[in-house]
Order: C-alpha cells, then sequence, then structure tokens
C-alpha cells in the first residue's frame, strides 16, 4: 500500500498534496462571510458508522461547489435547492462550477480540486477503494435556507445514494 510519501501507482505527489493544502487558507480568507453566517445544528442524528473498510466500500463524492456537466441546467440563483447527478466517469463530459464564491476562479479552471473523480477512479483502480458509485452528487453551498435543506434537499441526495448502494459519501465542501 502506498504512503503519502510515494504514492506514484496512484498518482498522487507532494506537489498534489501541497497544492490542495495551499488551497485551504485562500478558501478560508475570501470565503469569510459578511455578517457572519449563524451555524445550526441538525435536529436529526446525520452521521452513520462506516460498516465496510474503504477498500471494499462502495463510494460517491458530494460536492458544495454547484457542480454539473454542461449539457445540464444550471444552477441558476443563489439560495438553489437543487441537485445534479454527475457520471462517475470522469470522461463523462465537462464540468462547470456554478457557485457564486469569489474562491472560485481556480477551481472553476480545473474543477478536480474540489470534485476528485479522476483522483477516486484512480483509486478504485489501485484497489484503494472498492468500487464508485455510478454517480457523483453536486449542490449549491452557503444556502441559508437550513430546514430546507435538512427536511427536503438531504433526504433526496440520501434517497439517490441509498438507491446506488453507497456504503461511504465523501463531501467535498466549496
Amino acid at each position: 500500500m502506498n504512503t503519502v510519501h510515494g504514492c506514484s501507482s496512484s498518482g498522487w505527489t507532494r506537489a498534489t498534496i501541497r497544492m490542495a493544502f495551499e488551497y485551504l487558507p485562500v478558501m478560508a480568507q475570501n470565503s469569510a462571510p459578511k455578517p457572519a453566517r449563524v451555524l445550526v445544528a441538525p435536529s436529526k442524528p446525520a452521521w452513520c458508522p462506516v460498516k465496510n473498510p474503504v477498500s471494499q466500500s462502495r463510494t460517491a463524492l458530494l460536492s458544495s461547489a454547484a457542480l454539473r456537466l454542461a449539457t445540464q441546467q444550471p444552477f441558476i440563483p443563489r439560495e438553489d435547492l437543487s441537485y445534479r447527478r454527475i457520471h462517475s466517469d470522469p470522461d463523462a463530459g465537462e464540468t462547470i462550477i456554478d457557485h457564486h464564491s469569489g474562491i472560485g476562479r481556480v477551481p472553476k479552471q480545473d474543477p478536480e480540486i474540489v470534485f476528485p473523480r479522476t483522483a477516486l477512479a484512480s483509486l478504485v483502480a489501485s484497489k484503494v477503494v472498492g468500487s464508485l458509485s455510478p454517480f457523483h452528487f453536486s449542490f449549491m453551498g452557503g444556502v441559508r435556507q437550513h430546514k430546507k435543506i435538512e427536511n427536503e434537499l438531504a433526504p433526496a441526495i440520501a434517497q439517490e445514494l441509498k438507491q446506488c448502494a453507497i456504503d461511504l459519501a465523501l463531501l467535498v465542501p466549496y
């Protein structure tokens, strides 16, 4: 099994990892809301224990970057509560980020930074991850309609994950 320092067979390099961590301060600086957001705790438990080892798990990506395929309907309003199914195959088409955040210049040029379909597919190929969901899911992050997210959006995505028999969903926040 490869480690962070020597994982050439999975495609990970020190530069790739360093780039991801260098992106975090930029994200934090540019996404600071004005006025401050109110943190909300969900009214229902939302986490489930992982039942299978990752190497035997069917995995999906969840992204709050408002990603979509070029052929899909855009995310329009800032408070858009819809989501998009994005085929897990990295060659399935061009992905576009519709998120309104000011941090999106670099990820908009390379959506893999915030939606690592290719990296996840390579982890499946190297047997670090069991298999991929046929679809990954993206929605608009930063939406302040907390009750609608909890009562409408989250259950709809959870139902999709259940239909795809997902063992592990990886949330990649934007």
